[in-house]
């Protein structure tokens, strides 16, 4: 019926908040879901998608080594704060990026929001916004004690999973797989447990042959790649991130400076 229908496509979130003064009240809040959310490629037959509208490739042809099929990247939210530079370049094309990821990262960094709205923005680049989150098939609740960071990371597994199922389904993207970015080893291990090809940055980028460059840029975290050392000459510079937050707390100072002799 439509009122089954429409509960379907409805989730509601309940919680319980302090006020100020000392209340208890409760809150619920409406999250609408859909299925009719595209999925942005061009060669799906199951989504009705108007052609100005595509973003990817029709033929995504791999760039990497390691993965000889073509496919789409996605990436996850520390991926786009610490290697902002990175995306930034020409060489990783036809990259979805999740609302999930986007949301995360306009709370967590204004500058770097801007940026990839900016690479977003260019059409040559094939960078699609996917909004997962109110996609039916890859909405997720958030389980009882799950931090946040772990449930945004399973609604980009969940994600990916639902992307490699949906193209299957459609003959002319069948063959089109899906690859997973994360430096976070942890969810890259549950990525492949649960049939997601997941790789590091690192590994990714290593293995473009045609962007041997593209290894410099990668912003190496203390301790985050093999055969480094953690001892360095000079102290690293802060992630845009980092930055953001001190200039909030008020540890760092935000301004021009004027020299005078």
């Amino acid at each position: 019926s439509l009122l089954q229908e429409s509960w379907t496509m409805l989730a509601q979130k309940t919680f319980i908040k302090k006020t100020r003064r000392g209340n208890i009240i409760k809150v619920v809040r409406e999250h609408y879901l859909r299925d009719d959310i595209w999925c942005g490629s061009p060669l799906c037959q199951i989504c009705i998608q108007e052609q100005e509208n595509w973003t990817l490739e029709k033929k995504p042809g791999s760039r990497s080594s390691l993965v000889a099929d073509p496919h789409y990247l996605v990436v996850d939210t520390n991926i786009v704060l610490d290697q902002i530079d990175l995306l930034e370049s020409d060489g990783l094309a036809n990259v979805i990026i999740l609302h999930t990821v986007l949301e995360e990262v306009r709370h967590r960094s204004s500058p770097v929001y801007k940026r990839l709205k900016d690479i977003i923005a260019n059409p040559k680049r094939n960078f699609y916004v996917f909004v997962n989150e109110h996609r039916k098939e890859t909405y997720i609740e958030r389980l009882a004690g799950e931090s946040a960071n772990d449930r945004n990371d399973r609604a980009i597994r969940v994600a990916c999973k639902w992307y490699k199922e949906h193209l299957g389904a459609s003959a002319p993207t069948k063959g089109l797989g899906m690859v997973m970015l994360s430096d976070d080893k942890k969810n890259r291990e549950l990525g492949v447990e649960e049939g997601v090809v997941s790789y590091s940055l690192r590994e990714y980028v290593k293995s473009m042959e045609q962007f041997p460059d593209l290894v410099d840029k990668i912003s190496l975290k203390e301790g985050g790649a093999a055969g480094f050392s953690k001892k360095f000459l000079f102290p690293e510079h802060l992630s845009p991130g980092q930055i953001t937050a001190g200039v909030k707390a008020g540890r760092l100072m935000q301004g021009a400076f004027f020299l005078s002799r």
